[in-house]
């Protein structure tokens, strides 16, 4: 596997932890808060930091692990991952949003700010979709310099749309005070549609590709 061939195939993963609208929707309120540009480069510093020493672990430790047990593994996972995911979005369609009501991690979160930012990245990290993206890195074969570049590329993409809102704020604080109120109402609004479809396509996709790597 080439390294482009590696890059291309982080993206899918990696703009399915992007496009989560709850790890959003906490560096939002963040930035809402008190020192807001302090809880919220908290989060998203911890976000990195946990999603690097999980990518690196899994790294070292698939590069202990035999190549084809590895292969064989990493595609039960895929298919195991894609299951929950196809779950949960049965799940959030079956569940009725309460109107008018903000999920409680939110109403702690304007409450307590800094504390909440740091506990929010471990809770918030999606582990299933940065394991799944690691293992594609951790069987690419490449050395482990480029591997590790391919992990902070994907890390990069997985928290783009958590870091948007902090740059937002930096640079046009006025505006982004109002524009960020916006997006937070928005994302509230539009959450469980976002995650039902987010899930239901990586459930589909996960569960193909792991029966295509168990049966190759």
């Amino acid at each position: 596997m080439t390294t482009t061939d590696l890059l291309s195939s982080l993206v899918a993963p990696a703009v399915a932890i992007a496009v989560n609208p709850v790890p959003v929707m906490a560096s939002v309120t963040l930035l809402t808060t008190a020192h807001g540009k302090r809880n919220a480069l908290y989060f998203i510093t911890s976000m990195w930091v946990i999603m690097l020493a999980v990518g690196t672990a899994t790294i070292i430790i698939a590069g202990n692990s035999g190549s084809s047990s590895t292969s064989t593994g990493g595609a039960a996972i895929e298919v195991a991952f894609g299951v929950i995911f196809l779950a949960v979005a049965v799940q959030q369609w079956w569940t009725k949003p309460v109107e008018g009501k903000d999920p409680g991690w939110m109403k702690a979160l304007d409450k307590t700010g800094l504390v909440a930012g740091v506990t929010l990245a471990v809770s918030l990290t999606n582990y299933a979709l940065l394991t799944t993206g690691v293992d594609d890195i951790a069987r690419s074969g490449l050395s482990t310099s480029a591997q590790i570049g391919a992990l902070v590329f994907f890390v990069a993409i997985a928290t783009s749309t958590v870091v948007l809102p902090l740059i937002m704020y930096l640079v046009r604080p006025v505006w982004a005070r109002t524009q960020l109120g916006r997006l937070r109402d928005w994302l509230m609004k539009h959450s469980r549609v976002i995650l039902i479809t987010v899930f239901a396509l990586m459930g589909v996709l996960f569960v193909t590709e792991g029966i295509n790597g168990l049966l190759s």
